[in-house]
This record gives structure tokens, sequence and C-alpha cells, in this order.
């Protein structure tokens, strides 16, 4: 039976599931009415076993789709320049229909995800995508409009399904009504292939190059696919035997129907364009060769991948200046429609940030800032990234240091002889590549990386002695006067590398199966003979080919070309020596991250301390900029209002200087903030009673020796002048702050603010926050049992804090109120900071009653809606002692932060 009569008899199966009710659907009896669609005979036994097979794991995939909690994405938006649009279409056209393109991808990835990770993930993978392609889809114009012009990031990691994602995307545009869809694709020929196989793998169905791995089904011609690009390649065989291809695919006026016809058409076109002037140019004038009132039909979305290279105008600082080239054009092609949106996708928004929103051009639209919204994706469940690989207890076991890097590079590249770094670094790609063949995944891509310089000739070089460093391997395991002492010197090189493995697996909880030494060796010899060693440069003709259908085994060596974008499928070793000066382009070259799903314990990068450090840096980096969209989206402030602050470093840049955009030095550290205590530990008793206590010690110990003030009508009590080192050495650094990263969420970066309050009170030459005042906050009337209670000898009404409804951790949004951060300043203080000295933080105490509750309670709330303050928690409930610190601009701590 073909599979796609396989499939609608599965799909039959579960409507039928979805129309009569689990109850009433009797599994036995429905298989054995099922018929052929075509010929109506009953299908083989092996047919029926499956269809009942692929039907129950449908069954679970849709358990797990419609109850996976997965943490929100944040989305920062202007509601001034939005109308709302989508929710009605959707209610309308949530069906096979209306969401034809959406449905036919979610069946596809349901399907592979299914067969690959099995069901219940497959459920909540494709929930994830959903539900951040619909916030997306939400913010995004509605394409019947006459005219728009939407712009819009979202922001992703590296290597973690921003693809996917924005093929999700594409999907529900079409089926909304975008027309014209142009993916740019960063600056690499292979890359544009590589993202043109996946959409057409994902999307439209069509396998120019008959690759051997599962397409979607190719629509019908009501709903067929427009491509202006394709795939094709010119493959032929070196000198050597191996294959080299060249990218014919590229966008080109030849063979290409008129864009008045495609215009014409009710069905979308889809180009994948690489970031190349004379490709763009190409594309300009196939598109103004067309009659404007037709492309005033075609509503189009630039998917800008990679968004923060080659996109962002470098010129923007210099107002006398025409925008960059690559700039021009993307800007260029938004003009020529009526109806356009620009959505770019990036792991490293830095330089998408600091773009001078108020650029403007007299014969350009406005630059490509985010002005509509900018969507930050969380970080993806079983994601290797910064987080992951550079800090906490494994990180000594992901990461190996390269010591006396000078010796080494001098050794490589100029002497041209192996360093016992590299040679160790090889034979443990070797170890991986042999226990992951007898775990079975033998016909599965495998990488090691080795990126040392950008220069052509180095990576020769390396090349060279790779290729002898191997050579000489085959001929001594093959030679039995010399296998001895190579296996010897294997096993000293397996053992330390499988006990670091080892403890990998236990700490991740992890079944990896890592076989015996004995079982490795033997197989290194069908390693050995698949392994092959490329370089991928301008000047080279090896090209990654992961549709050969051949055994891939690759030590690739390489500079640009593997610094952004290109994936290396199955990568495990990396040997990375060269240190960018720059956040963005750091970021990107670590092509380590991503998914090692089946491999995790054999990932490993070779490196030096201070890129080690530098990734530390901006593990921290990468937390902060997100915690600031997510306040800002909190604080319900626009992109316009947005003025990000990132973290600098005294041997960093942010980005390249001319894409600062109109970043400028701003606040420094934790001066003229506001820190406050969102993710609570409610899950934890012992820390909850614990801050109980030591804030009831503390009030009582302040009230005894000074006596609060009780504000007349606010239900609030402050105490003045309280010394700065009290304040810090018996509550501050006693109380229990919920740990960055920890499972109760992100989290206060509690010790960065002790460290910054505890700098400027000791400072010898200018000390500031002498002198704190403390308010004990709480209502004016009871609302909640045994109110007012006494806490510290004052009579407090506790306060209600209801929380949102995520997956991981407890968080309440925001715990100030706007008149609590002015209560010890003047009254007609416009902000917390007017007025406020140097010398006097306020330090806010909240009272959080345990009884508190959602103003509205649903029984399945979504994800991010209100919910009482405990529910689902099983310890023990306990009033939450909540905290707020609002530090004033300091005069002397030097600028540390960059930002709009």
């Amino acid at each position: 039976m073909e599979e796609r009569h396989k499939a609608q008899l599965v799909q039959n199966m579960l409507d039928r599931f979805e129309y009569v009710g689990a109850e009433n659907f009797k599994l036995n009896e429905e298989l054995q009415l099922i018929l052929h669609p075509v010929s109506r005979q009953q299908p083989s036994a092996e047919t029926i076993e499956e269809i009942e097979r692929r039907f129950l794991e449908r069954i679970q995939y849709k358990k797990s789709h419609d109850s996976a909690i997965l943490i929100p994405v944040s989305v920062v938006s202007d509601p001034k320049l939005h109308e709302e649009w989508y929710g009605d279409w959707i209610a309308e056209n949530n069906n096979r229909t209306g969401s034809y393109y959406w449905k036919q991808l979610e069946d596809f990835l349901s399907f592979e995800l299914t067969r690959k990770y099995g069901a219940e993930e497959a459920g909540r993978v494709v929930r994830s995508i959903d539900e951040a392609t619909h916030s997306i889809m939400e913010k995004l114009a509605n394409p019947a409009r006459a005219e728009f012009t939407y712009k819009g990031l979202v922001v992703g990691y590296v290597q973690s399904g921003k693809t996917a994602n924005f093929t999700a995307l594409i999907a529900k545009a079409a089926d909304a009504g975008y027309k014209f869809v142009i993916v740019l694709s960063g600056i690499h020929s292979v890359l544009r292939r590589q993202t043109q196989i996946r959409l057409d793998k994902e999307l439209t169905g069509m396998n120019d190059l008959g690759i051997n791995e599962p397409f979607i089904s190719e629509p019908s011609d009501v709903k067929r696919w427009n491509r202006i690009t394709t795939a094709r390649v010119r493959r032929r065989r070196s000198r050597n035997g191996q294959n080299k291809i060249s990218d014919l695919g590229e966008f080109d006026t030849v063979n290409v129907d008129p864009f008045n016809s495609l215009c014409n058409r009710s069905t979308p076109t889809l180009a994948i364009i690489k970031k190349n002037v004379k490709v763009l140019d190409r594309l300009i004038e196939y598109i103004a060769n067309s009659d404007s009132e037709n492309r005033a039909k075609m509503p189009v979305i630039i998917i800008d991948d990679e968004a923060d290279q080659a996109s962002v105008d470098s010129n923007a600082n210099d107002p006398d200046s025409d925008p960059t080239h690559t700039n021009e054009r993307i800007r260029r092609i938004l003009s020529l429609f009526p109806r356009r949106a620009y959505v770019g996708y990036t792991a490293t928004p830095f330089a998408n940030v600091l773009i001078d929103m108020h650029s403007e051009h007299a014969e350009l639209l406005d630059d490509l800032y985010p002005r509509n919204f900018i969507v930050s994706l969380p970080e993806p469940k079983g994601y290797f990234g910064t987080r992951m690989i550079f800090q906490g207890r494994l990180s000594q076991m992901f990461v190996e240091e390269v010591r006396n890097v000078q010796q080494e590079l001098q050794s490589l590249l100029i002497n041209g002889s192996m360093t016992d770094n590299l040679s160790r670094a090889i034979d443990q790609y070797l170890f991986c590549c042999a226990v992951r063949n007898l775990r079975g995944d033998r016909i599965k891509p495998m990488s090691m990386l080795i990126h040392v310089s950008h220069r052509i000739n180095d990576m020769t070089t390396l090349n060279g002695i790779i290729s002898r460093y191997v050579d000489d391997l085959k001929g001594r395991y093959l030679d039995v006067n010399h296998s001895d002492a190579l296996k010897k010197e294997f096993k000293s090189v397996w053992q330390p590398f499988a006990a670091n493995s080892i403890a990998i697996n236990q700490e991740l909880q992890l079944d990896n199966i890592l076989s015996e030494f004995e079982a490795i060796w033997t197989e290194l010899q069908n390693v050995l003979q698949a392994l092959r060693i490329i370089e991928l440069n301008s000047s080279s003709e090896d090209r990654l080919d992961y549709t050969s259908g051949e055994e891939m085994k690759i030590i690739a060596i390489g500079g640009n070309q593997l610094s952004r974008g290109l994936t290396l499928e199955g990568l495990m070793i990396s040997y990375y020596l060269r240190a960018s000066r720059q956040y963005d382009t750091l970021l990107q070259m670590g092509r380590w991250f991503g998914y090692r799903n089946g491999y995790e314990d054999l990932t490993r990068i070779h490196t030096t301390e201070q890129i080690w450090n530098f990734f530390e840096h901006l593990a921290l980096v990468e937390d902060e900029l997100r915690s600031e969209i997510y306040r800002y989206e909190e604080e319900d402030l626009t992109p316009q209002q947005m003025a990000i602050a990132i973290r600098d470093h005294q041997n960093l840049s942010i980005t390249a200087p001319n894409k600062m955009g109109a970043a400028q030095p701003q606040q420094s550290s934790f001066s003229k903030s506001l820190n406050q205590t969102i993710w609570l530990p409610l899950g934890e008793p012992g820390k909850l009673r614990a801050n109980y206590n030591l804030g009831e010690n503390f009030i009582r110990t302040l009230n005894s020796e000074n006596g609060f003030q009780a504000l007349s009508g606010s239900g609030i009590h402050l105490i003045q002048s309280v010394s700065g080192h009290t304040v810090l050495s018996t509550f501050l650094e006693r109380y229990t702050f919920t740990d960055r990263n920890s499972i109760n969420g992100p989290g206060l970066d509690h010790e960065g603010l002790l460290t910054y309050i505890r700098r400027r009170l000791t400072d010898q030459q200018h000390p500031e926050l002498k002198h704190w005042n403390v308010a004990v906050v709480g209502n004016i009337t009871p609302n909640y049992p045994g109110d007012p209670i006494s806490y510290g000898g004052l009579n407090i009404n506790r306060i209600g804090r209801s929380r949102k409804f995520t997956s991981a951790g407890y968080n309440i949004g925001v715990l100030t109120e706007s008149a609590h951060l002015k209560i010890d300043l003047a009254p007609n203080a416009s902000s917390p900071y007017e007025g406020r000295s140097t010398q006097t933080p306020l330090l806010l105490l909240y009272l959080i009653a345990k009884e508190s509750q959602a103003s509205v309670s649903r029984a399945n709330p979504l994800p991010n809606e209100r919910v009482d303050l405990f529910r689902s928690v099983d310890t023990e409930h306990i009033d939450v002692l909540g905290l707020a610190i609002v530090l004033p601009q300091s005069q002397y701590e030097p600028n540390s932060f960059i930002g709009q």
C-alpha cells in the first residue's frame, strides 16, 4: 500500500476517534473495518498492524501536544502600530483547508519527530514551534490590508532550531495570505543551498536532487509553491575521487516566469536568496520589471536568517554616507511592494538592537530596526549552549584547555608539525565515531571541527598535517608490528575520555551506552576507512554534501565558512583556537552549540583559557539580554522605547565598531536600577521559612533601635538612615535569593548586586550607599485570614501576589508598585531616582500572603496566565518575604554597559 494511502487511513481513524470520543472508540472494531481507499480491499495483516501502531503513536503525540506546558516566548511590541487580526483569522481557518500549509508541515514534523524521538517528545516540540510562531504571527500585519510596513526581530540561540521556527512561520504566513516569501540565507552558497533543501523538504516537497530522505508530500496544483530558486547542483568527481559540488540554484532570471505572471497566481512564491549584492541586484531588477499594480497583489515577507550579518547598515553612524550595499538592497526590495513585512532571525542580536531607530534616507524606507516587535524564544529543552558547556559542574568535562597557545600555533602553522593537543582531539573524534557506530548510528553524519585561522594557506597547512597523521594511524593500525603500540597509546587517551563521558551521562541522567575499549579498538578499522578530511574555504573544491547518501565521517578544517549559519551535522569534537574580539562573531563561531541527542556525552571542545573565559562572560551576557527583553515585556514598553544595556568586557567588543549604531555608554553595573525578587522558591519551604524569620528579626532589631514610622493611609512602615553596612551584613548577605539559572527561574544576579553594593560602600575615596531607607509594605486593609499579623513588632496586613502559569519556576511578574518606589522622596518626585542621594538607597520588604489568589482562576490555564500563588505546589505553604532595592545613580562607578 502506498504511503499516502496509509497516511489517509490513519487520519481517518483519528477523525473517527475525535468524533465519537475516547470512551466510545473501539480500536479492534475500527481496525477490522479498514479498507483500501481505492481498491476497497482489506489490507494485509502487516499493513493493519502498521496502521494500528501509527494511530496509537498519533494518539500519544496528541496527548503530549495538548498537555505540554511550555516556557512562553517574550514579546515586546507596539500596540499603537498594530491591529489585532490573527486571532479572528485563526478562529475561522484552523482547519486543513484554511491552514493548509501549516497542517501539512505539522503532520510531517509529527511523523518525522515521532520516528526520531518518540511520540511524547514530538508532541512537545511541535507544540512549542506552533505556539512560538503563533505569537509572531499575532504581531505581523494582516496581509489583507492595502498597505503596511512591518519590521520585527526574533532572537533565538546559536544552532537552536531557528530554521524550524521560520519554516513554520512561512507556512502560517502563506496560509494567512502572504504571497511572496523571500528567505535571505547568509552570505555563503553552501548555507543558501542547505536552507533551500530544508525548505523543500518541509514546505514545497520538491526533491530536485532525488535525496533519499523523507520529504513532505508535494501539494496539488491548486496549492503548489512557485519556486524561483532550487537546490540544483553540478556534481563531479575530483582527482582524489571525492564528490565536488557547485550551487546552480541561486536566483537568476533565466528560465524563470515573469514576476507579473507570479503576481496573478493564487499560490505563494518562494525564493531562497544569498546575501550577495549581485544576486540581490538581479532579484531587484526582476521584480522592478513588473507592473506596480501587480506587485500590489503580492504581500511580501522577507525572512532574514542571520539578520545581524551583512543586513545591518554599518554606515548608520555617518549621516553623510549611503547605507551599506546589502542593507540598501533589502530596503529597496521592500520599497517595491506596498504590503511588506521584514522579520529578522538571529542568535546574536547585539547589532540589531543598537540600530539607530531614528535614521532616515531620502529614497529608501526607514532602516531595519524592529519597530513593531521583538520576540525572544526560550532556550529549548535538550539544547547545549553557553550555559551548559561553559558554566557549572560539567564545564570541566566538556572543555579541555589548550595551553601554550603561541607554541601550539608555531608548531602547526609555521613548523607544520602535529601537536599533542591536536592529535588527542583527533583520537577522541575517532573514538566518538566508533562509539556511535556501535550505538547504531553508522549512517548518520559525524563531524569534527578544526578552526585555527581564517587564512586559506593556514588551512592547507593543517590539511597536510592532519592527512599525514591519519595516514600514519591507518598504516600502524593495519601493521601487526606496530598495532600493539598504537593500541596502547589509544587506550591512554580513551580512559580519561570515557571517564568524563560516564560522568556526563550520570549528571544528565542519560542512558547512552559506552562500549568497552576492545570493541572501540575493533570498530576503529571501519571508522578509518570512512574518514574524510575537507577544507571549507573559497579556494577549495571541497563542499559539505549531506545529500550524497554516503557514510559521512568528516574532519572539517575551516575559517569564515564555519563561523555562522552552517551546520556541521553530528559535530562532536571541536578544536578551536581563533579568538574573535566581538561578542556576536565569537558566539556564532561556536558551531558546537545545538542538539546532541544520543551523543551528549561525546561532545568536547579543545580551546584556550582566554576563549573559555570569553564564553563564560558571554553566557552571562546572553542571559542578561534576554532578561532585558523580558523586563520590557513586563513593563509594557515598546521596541522604540527599548534602551537595552549590554554588559561590556575589557577585552571584547559587542559587535564591529561600524555596526554599533546608536550605542553609547550606559549606566554602570547596578547604578540607577530597580532590583526585585520575582522568581520565588515556592517549592522549597526551608528557604521560605529562613527568609521569613530573617526578615522578622531584622525588622524587630531596627524597630527597637530607631522605630518605624507608619505612613498614613498607605499600610507602609518606613525607617530612614539605616547604616548600609548593617543592611548588607545583617540582612542582604543572609537572604536566600533564587539562584540564577536554577529550576526556579533566572532570578536576580544577586551575587553581582551584592558585589556592587559592597564595592560602593567600601570605596576608600568615594563611598556611596551609606544611609539606607527601609520600608515594610503592607495593605491598607486586611484581605487575608489572620491579618493584621505581628511581624517584627509591626502590625502588617499582608499583600497579595498571584503568579504566572509556566512550566519551569514560579514567577510573580512584578513585585513592586510604582508609588512604593518613591515613598521616601519628595511628593513631587517624577521618578524613583529624582532627588535620591547617592548615599540613600531604598529597601522595600513585602510579606506576601500564602493564600494569594489570581483574580480569575481557570481549571486549565494557558501558559503565562495568572494562577493562585501556591497552585500545584505540594510542599508546605508559607508566607513569602520578597524584596526590592532601588539604587541611586552612582557618581563614581565607571560605565560598563553599552546601549541606546
